[in-house]
């Protein structure tokens, strides 16, 4: 199943990933915006190259900035315009794959790439496009955003799974994350996510799955510094109001670069 495949599927249920996916995008909008200010304070225009549902777009653009939000599944992005026009927001959003950004006209203030979206990519190669693809899309002096799991630590303690994530419904539902990872010494695993739901009859399960690569810090900071961005910078979930670290790099003012 590909990428596109696995979120196209879980749209319906990707919310609950969270105990409360709107307070999340209150939370997680306030944490970027904050992020932000701080680094470029005159940002206005933002591309979410890997949007999912919305989260970040809904948080940002409901604090006033001009979002796009692209992303390889298309059902992901129905949800995204369903959410937007439910929360009374304006936001553009096209189906794209962050490898190649070319199809997304004008460039950004901001372009960033949440939730531990980039370790899809199983390959150095597609980790460098993506990278190139973010940077050819920042205006000079831009800022960039991702987010990912803290692969350090589960690098060393390998995670069979997570906290349960219960939501009281109605329906009641229950999402269980599962990690198989491919051996003591890979960094490939693969996801399972089962969520059950509560009917009138019993509990009917659902089942999506994917691959991941646990990517670690430096191997990010690297592969941005080689893509020609600068300051890049590692910062604490915790310090930023954000449930995942969060790296921070600009694109340099002066210096010229032959994209692809």
């Amino acid at each position: 199943m590909s990428v596109g495949d696995f979120y196209d599927e879980l749209a319906q249920d990707y919310h609950l990933v969270y105990h409360d996916w709107y307070a999340a995008i209150e939370r997680q909008g306030a944490a970027l915006d904050r992020l932000i200010r701080n680094r470029l304070a005159s940002a206005r225009d933002v591309l979410d190259c890997s949007c999912g549902i919305g989260t970040q777009s809904l948080g940002l653009a409901s604090l006033g900035y001009r979002v796009k939000g692209t992303d390889i599944s298309e059902r992901s992005l129905e949800r995204a315009r369903t959410e937007a026009v439910r929360l009374g927001l304006e936001i553009s959003f096209a189906r794209c794959d962050f490898r190649d950004l070319g199809p997304v006209e004008g460039t950004f203030d901001v372009v960033m790439s949440c939730d531990n979206a980039i370790p899809h990519l199983l390959t150095e190669d597609d980790v460098a496009r993506v990278f190139r693809a973010m940077r050819s899309k920042l205006r000079p002096g831009g800022l960039l955003i991702i987010t990912v799991r803290d692969y350090d630590k589960a690098l060393v303690e390998r995670p069979a799974t997570t906290t349960p994530q219960i939501n009281p419904g109605p329906p009641r539902q229950v999402l269980v994350r599962l990690h198989d990872w491919d051996a003591l010494d890979s960094p490939m695993y693969t996801i399972h996510l089962l969520v059950l739901t509560e009917g009138p009859t019993g509990w009917k399960v659902n089942h999506y799955s994917t691959r991941y690569r646990a990517i670690g810090r430096e191997a990010l900071k690297v592969a941005a510094e080689h893509a020609g961005f600068t300051q890049v910078r590692w910062n604490e979930g915790n310090d930023v109001g954000f449930h995942q670290p969060v790296l921070t790099a600009l694109r340099e003012v002066n210096k010229p670069r032959n994209d692809p």
